[in-house]
């Protein structure tokens, strides 16, 4: 009787958890026994959960040594369920949403067969896995101490967890290292901005500003020697760029993209100083192979190919390493309305953007009796293709492709390769034009790759063609079928801005990271905020200004000069005297 009454409420606040109770037998290592006012208690593997003279009492004891944390703060946590006892009484002294972790579903189901815990299941979200979900900040965690005994490496994970997530929620200090050069350069920006959306301090270095050097080796170099030692030359000083902005941000996390050029020198030297260091390789593994001379020198590593890559990886060695595949920007790749002129200048049936690759070059020649336009760099003007490419080749910037892709009725994505006339078999990674076309509402046929049914419903959010053959049918079926294109749109519209955003993967990069987060040596852990309020006086204007940080704990006067000169609209005179203070001291 009190098994149905408890499931049926687990039932309406997480139904999925109440199927896994249902079908969870019973713990063989389990034991209900009497304590002495006949309460019921539990043992696991001849251990006591509970008190054996009174549980009720040893819970409102509990609850009550905890109830300080509890008032104070946002969040609350606790670690164990047992048969519940502590959590009734906790819910007692306190409205707040509580979250529970207990990795034994035979401990929840033996608790919902033995106590009515009916009163406080809307209250309490139970978390049976070891992933930390979205909590606010200001997080009291209170441990079930025989319940964490018991399963201690399962609750070390978690307060791994909790730790990174209370720091998450409390803003770091990134730095973002981009590349000098190529269709990376806007990943580097897309992902600073969603980690500033995020609520992190960003700073962005640029290293597009070497660009004109870099190029100018290329021109001049008479030998491979001669690059190579330019090269090192230019890559030595955009890393000690690097460094001396570090001594100045003094960063929690240093990000590279794709090639920045920064030396392994100076990721240890940054190791040395415990900056937490992370690499994203946004690249084809079998074409671009520096990443054996990168990878090991990261605390992370990122890819967008896994499978045969991770293979390699471990092959060299290479521990820390994690799939992330890429994403759009919502805020750029958008729908937008264009006028009658954009519709006929941008627009055709179909299209591709893109550098004209080896494939690309042999394929697109079979869609010429197709209203074609091709747009991008590096292809051949004098093959027949040449009548088909947009203004001579140029590169199309990134508004003006956003364009196209609404303008056109059909965007071909065909990923490069450099030694197959076509679709390549092997294709084992999903590159970023992918989700653009789709974030921007643009309608696209792309060929079929491994992981691309991870990130899409075939068919129903993505259409994937095989050949040629294939390609020619279903774009003559889908430039006869506009609804079967604009339901597509939206399916798979919905799609990306649920799921394949630069913010998801920032943020699934971080809860990575986050476990694995070391405290800078630099970092100054600032004053703590109730203490200042309180030297301040709460009802002056100095402390009313400082309460607003209450939530962070501590802060330092850079970073409340950080947070003035990213505010928007005028700056109060207490501001202003606050950054003058920051200046002075600096």
């Amino acid at each position: 009787m009190i098994f149905e009454k408890n499931i049926s409420v687990l039932k309406l606040t997480d139904p999925q958890l109440a199927n896994a109770v249902l079908s969870t037998g019973p713990g063989p290592d389990l034991e209900i026994v009497s304590a002495k006012n006949n309460a019921p208690s539990l043992k696991v593997s001849n251990i006591s959960l509970h008190s054996l003279y009174d549980p009720v009492m040893e819970a409102k004891t509990w609850a009550k040594h905890y109830a300080g944390e509890v008032h104070k703060a946002s969040s609350v946590c606790v670690l164990g369920f047992g048969l519940g006892y502590h959590l009734l009484e906790l819910c007692r002294i306190t409205e707040k949403k509580v979250t529970v972790f207990e990795p034994r579903l035979d401990i929840l189901k033996t608790a919902l067969e033995t106590v009515d815990l009916t009163s406080i299941l809307p209250q309490i979200k139970i978390v049976t896995g070891s992933k930390v979900p979205s909590i606010r900040n200001g997080i009291a965690v209170l441990q079930h101490k025989p319940s964490v005994n018991l399963n201690r490496d399962y609750f070390d994970n978690v307060l791994a967890g909790l730790r990174a997530r209370e720091k998450l929620n409390q803003g770091l200090r990134i730095l973002v290292a981009g590349p000098i050069y190529g269709g990376s350069l806007p990943v580097a920006r897309y992902c600073s901005s969603a980690l500033r959306k995020m609520g992190h301090h960003v700073e962005l270095i640029d290293n597009s500003r070497f660009n004109d050097m870099f190029f100018l080796a290329k021109d001049i170099a008479s030998n491979r020697q001669r690059y190579n030692s330019l090269m090192d030359i230019l890559t030595s000083f955009a890393s000690e760029v690097l460094m001396s902005r570090c001594e100045a941000f003094q960063p929690d996390i240093v990000l590279a993209l794709a090639q920045a050029p920064l030396t392994p020198g100076c990721i240890e030297q940054l190791r040395m100083q415990k900056v937490t260091t992370a690499y994203w390789f946004v690249e084809d593994f079998m074409l671009m192979d520096y990443w054996k001379r990168i990878a090991g020198h990261y605390d992370f590593f990122f890819t967008i190919q896994k499978d045969k890559f991770f293979m390699e990886l471990e092959r060299a060695g290479i521990k820390n390493f994690y799939y992330l595949p890429m994403a759009a920007y919502p805020e750029i790749h958008q729908p937008v309305q264009l006028s009658e002129e954009e519709i006929k200048y941008y627009g055709s049936d179909v299209s591709f953007v893109g550098a004209g690759y080896y494939n690309r070059r042999h394929f697109l020649m079979g869609l010429l009796d197709f209203d074609l336009k091709i747009w991008g760099t590096d292809w051949d003007m004098n093959s027949p293709l040449a009548a088909r490419v947009q203004r001579s080749g140029e590169r199309i910037e990134t508004d003006e492709i956003v364009k196209i892709f609404n303008a056109t009725r059909i965007n071909i994505n065909l990923h490069s390769s450099t030694y197959h006339k076509g679709v390549n078999p092997f294709g084992d990674f999903v590159n970023p034009r992918t989700f653009e076309i789709i974030s921007s509402g643009g309608f696209q046929l792309v060929d079929r790759r491994s992981g691309l049914e991870d990130l899409f419903e075939a068919g129903k959010e993505i259409v994937v063609f095989d050949d040629l053959n294939d390609l020619r049918s279903k774009i003559t079926f889908y430039l006869n079928n506009p609804e079967e294109r604009e339901m597509i749109i939206q399916r798979g519209r919905q799609r990306v801005l649920r799921e394949h955003t630069y913010e998801n993967r920032m943020n699934n990069m971080l809860e990575i990271i986050g476990k694995g987060l070391k405290q800078p040596l630099w970092t100054n852990e600032g004053e703590d905020v109730e203490s200042l309020v309180k030297e301040s006086g709460e009802g002056s204007d100095l402390g009313k200004y400082l309460s607003r940080f209450s939530e962070r704990g501590k802060i330092s006067l850079s970073d409340i000069a950080e947070e003035i000169s990213n505010g928007e609209g005028d700056i109060s005179k207490t501001e202003g005297l606050l950054l003058i203070m920051n200046e002075f001291v600096k």
